[in-house]
């Protein structure tokens, strides 16, 4: 009984002291580089705006000064937001256009896919 006990325990513990190697992710644009830095500087940007904007709210700012404070901020985030999606799209969408043929063969078997007939 103490040892079906202690075994239990050791692994509890074990589990304990490996999971963050669980958590870990291993996507390439997610785990280091560019990637990781803009959605860290997206993140406080978006946060420094909220910010801004609750700190209007409860009247801490004049209504000028929560404008000034705003349109800066944006304008620091914009960049960020643009660098983002453009890698993200480069990732995403090939550079080379499919070919015509490609294109109708695709949606030819679309169409097969959803049992319409295609006539070409």
């Amino acid at each position: 009984m103490i040892a079906v006990f202690f075994s239990i325990l050791v692994l509890i513990t074990l589990l304990y002291v490996f999971s963050p190697l669980f958590g870990e992710t291993y996507w390439p644009f997610f785990s280091k580089g560019n990637l990781t830095e803009l959605h860290h500087a997206r993140k406080e940007g978006i946060w420094a705006i909220s910010d801004v904007d609750s700190e209007y709210e409860m009247g801490k700012l004049t209504k000028d000064d929560y404008t000034f404070l705003r349109e800066y901020l944006k304008g620091e985030v914009a960049p960020v937001l643009k660098e983002e999606k453009d890698i993200l799209n480069s990732a995403l969408m090939p550079e080379k256009e499919i070919s015509e043929d490609l294109k109708k063969d695709i949606i030819r078997e679309v169409v097969r896919i959803w049992g319409k007939k295609f006539s070409a």
